[in-house]
């Protein structure tokens, strides 16, 4: 039965009970009126038969002349019974009003103790009770009726209330039409739309599943030329301090040859920090924690921003002991700080960047311009960018089609702090700038 159906005859039996209730009810109350109507007219008419009895006698005040239509009477005395021996079926009935159904016939009885016998007072109320079931058969109608109506008016109701179903379920099978050519879809709109759903969500599993396949294929893919690049580097590397940095020109910034190759393998040990990031964000799974000297992940992920902080005159302060150790994942970490030093050389700088330890927290803090209060609750949004995207940094930022440019470093950052576990927090910096705190487990000291 289709949604509408079942809707067109939740109404309709909603109308006819409510309607052969009341029609019920009021056939009920009818009828009880009429008997207790019927029970008063016979006790006055025995009130009047008494006092006509009693004045006139028996003879004279019991005559089926001088009584209404449908009533009987009978006076039985000390073995008189006027005007006839009293039905066998009332003889031994009780003072008081009584009620005896018989076929073709309803009738009312009153008995009186009345001039030192008794008097016998019979109504037959059927045309009473003919005119109540007249009633009952006028409502019976009357209801029928109401109901056809309702079932008139639910049928256009049922089909607004099931229209918008009606054109979700539509637009669903456009959208994801069935995977069987000529397949029959479901006469009932809700099957429809739970059947849409399981098509939608079966698809969409399964592009999922694709997407994690080529997301696994590039991260295998970009692995392994990293691998063989790192060993070209090393190579180079042992090559260059064999040779001695002497031999080789340098820079006019004053870097050597086996500086920037040392540089280069950090870059490429921080690509692939990047993507266990990023298959942990992806995945949910951290990785296992291990013991990190907190003073040598800070240097190599600042190393890791190549000659970024420079350009940007970004100075580091690490203020961390070199003997602070703590039990974390250290991609994870290394992540974290390469996006917040970059944030803090995208935003903060011209400035100086102090990294320290204190009370299970590592606290990243920069002297720059600062985050304006009411957007410090946005920083963390992805492509969240506020007031920032107008800095002349920020636009030279965007040019180079930076992450911070489009507003998802610091995103990243909260990201890999929740799969971890850790709490990540910014607040103003004293007496200026701006402070990452990160709560992890407690360093130790070795």
């Amino acid at each position: 039965m289709s949604l509408r159906r079942r809707v067109m005859v939740a109404l309709v039996s909603l109308v006819a009970s409510f309607t052969l209730v009341q029609g019920g009810i009021a056939v009920l109350s009818l009828h009880e009126q009429e008997d207790e109507l019927v029970d008063e007219l016979v006790l006055a008419e025995t009130h009047r038969l008494a006092a006509r009895l009693a004045e006139s006698g028996p003879a004279a005040a019991i005559s089926n002349s001088l009584l209404p239509e449908s009533y009987e009477a009978w006076w039985v005395g000390k073995g008189d019974s006027v005007p006839r021996p009293v039905p066998a079926e009332m003889q031994d009935l009780a003072n008081g009003p009584h009620l005896d159904s018989t076929p073709g016939a309803e009738y009312h009885i009153m008995v009186m103790p009345v001039a030192e016998g008794r008097l016998y007072v019979r109504y037959n109320a059927v045309s009473n009770e003919n005119k109540v079931r007249a009633f009952a058969v006028q409502v019976f109608v009357l209801a029928l009726v109401f109901i056809g109506l309702a079932a008139w008016i639910a049928k256009y109701v049922a089909a607004v209330l099931v229209a918008p179903l009606e054109k979700v379920a539509q637009l669903l099978d456009h959208w994801a039409p069935a995977s069987e050519h000529g397949e029959t879809p479901p006469a009932d709109e809700e099957q429809r739309v739970l059947k849409a759903f399981e098509r939608v969500q079966a698809r969409w599993e399964l592009g999922l599943a694709r997407e994690n396949e080529r997301l696994t294929d590039i991260h295998h893919e970009i692995r392994t030329p990293l691998t063989a690049l790192r060993t070209d580097l090393e190579m180079l590397q042992s090559q260059s301090l064999r040779d001695g940095d002497h031999a080789s020109p340098q820079v006019a910034s004053g870097v050597t040859p086996s500086q920037r190759l040392q540089r280069s393998l950090i870059a490429i040990d921080a690509i692939t920090g990047a993507l266990e990031s990023m298959r942990a964000l992806r995945t949910g799974q951290v990785s296992p924690a291990e013991p990190v000297l907190l003073a040598d992940c800070i240097d190599d992920a600042w190393a890791s921003l190549g000659e970024l902080p420079e350009k940007r005159a970004l100075a580091l302060s690490n203020d961390v002991d070199r003997e602070v150790v703590a039990v974390v994942d250290r991609q994870a970490l290394m992540a974290i700080l390469r996006n917040l030093f970059r944030n803090a050389a995208e935003h903060a700088a011209p400035a100086r960047l102090r990294v320290s330890y204190a009370q299970t927290q590592l606290i990243v803090a920069d002297d720059g311009p600062g985050i304006p209060e009411e957007e410090r609750a946005f920083v963390f949004d992805r492509y969240y960018r506020g007031r920032l995207a107008d800095a002349p940094a920020a636009q030279e930022a965007n040019h180079l089609a930076s992450d911070f440019g489009r507003g998802l470093g610091l995103a990243i950052v909260r990201q890999v702090a929740e799969v971890n576990g850790w709490h990540l927090s910014v607040t103003a910096a004293v007496p200026r700038g701006t402070q990452f705190s990160i709560s992890f487990k407690e360093p130790q000291a070795i």
